[in-house]
């Protein structure tokens, strides 16, 4: 029963720590998927994650929080939009840029606020909830429905995505234009419009996924909380093969390695627990790394991904 209980609380880890995952590779499947790359989600998560962090301290609840940070992370990516849509700037260079600036941005609004070593806290967290009758059932209900309602969201975007892009005309537009948007021009497809909608959605879960960190997983906020889980993501949507299904299982795999390292650091003891703690915790990135280099040479994605595109 101790072992069960052990294994339970593993994978229900592996899945409340893929959350941010989820919904940030499935909006930059989406918008890969038109041709943009945005390195810049970083940035947007960072954004969200700072904004849900306000929005819940100043007015006291978590879900105006959570409105927050959608809200704030689609104004980021919409941001990047302008860049590289109007201005035709460089995708890799434009997200880079925005990264920087959220990071500053953020750093010098926090401060604004709070004085220098004053660490506020969120008195509460977006706690797990569980369905009734589901959560009863062994092994899969602890696991699966006693999740956060950022997993619940997570479970539910991922086919609604999938049909989104697959089955949809919107979806059909979409990767006819990161296969060669000229050509889907000369057609009659308007790539500024559809590739802006395609952002909208990013920066949507792209912002979700940044509020949750502070909202739910952490109750402060710090510009490390982000921990590269944006670039994570941009990896996860090459593993997962510009797939909402892939990119689900790709936030998986990485969930799973993060919460298995915290998993075993629990039940380090001694001098040199503390070192095999911190070693352990590079364990997610180096197994991403690590399922890229083996799954990840061979794929081929959107022909226009990352290039730029001018009507003249």
């Amino acid at each position: 029963m101790i072992e069960l209980a052990l294994f339970i609380s593993l994978f229900s880890a592996t899945i409340y720590n893929a959350a941010p995952l989820i919904l940030a590779s499935l909006g930059e499947t989406v918008v890969e998927r038109g041709g943009i790359l945005n390195l810049g989600i970083e940035g947007a998560m960072l954004m969200g994650a700072f904004s849900g962090f306000m929005g819940a301290y100043l007015t006291g609840s978590l879900y105006i929080g959570l409105i927050c940070s959608i809200i704030v992370g689609i104004s980021t990516v919409l941001v990047f939009g302008f860049l590289v849509l109007k201005i035709n700037l460089d995708q890799v260079v434009s997200g880079l840029a925005i990264n920087l600036l959220a990071s500053g941005l953020c750093l010098y609004l926090f401060r604004l606020v709070f004085s220098e070593g004053q660490l506020p806290y969120l008195p509460s967290l977006i706690t797990p909830y569980a369905i009734p009758l589901l959560s009863q059932i062994p092994f899969f209900g602890p696991v699966f429905f006693n999740q956060t309602i950022f997993v619940y969201i997570g479970f539910i975007a991922v086919p609604m995505i999938y049909l989104l892009i697959f089955k949809t005309s919107f979806g059909l537009r979409l990767r006819s234009i990161g296969e060669d948007p000229v050509i889907s021009s000369y057609l009659g497809i308007d790539v500024t419009k559809n590739r802006l909608i395609s952002l909208i959605i990013e920066g949507a879960l792209v912002g979700m996924a940044g509020g949750l960190l502070t909202i739910s997983l952490f109750n402060t906020f710090d510009t490390r909380i982000v921990a590269a889980r944006g670039f994570i993501a941009v990896s996860i949507v090459i593993l997962g093969r510009w797939n909402p299904i892939g990119a689900f299982a790709g936030s998986i795999l990485f969930g799973f390695t993060d919460a298995l390292s915290l998993w075993v650091s629990a039940f380090l003891t001694g001098p040199a627990a503390l070192s095999i703690s911190q070693l352990l915790s590079i364990l997610p990135y180096a197994m991403t790394i690590l399922a890229l280099l083996i799954g990840g040479r061979s794929v081929r994605g959107p022909a226009s991904l990352g290039s730029p595109y001018s009507k003249e």
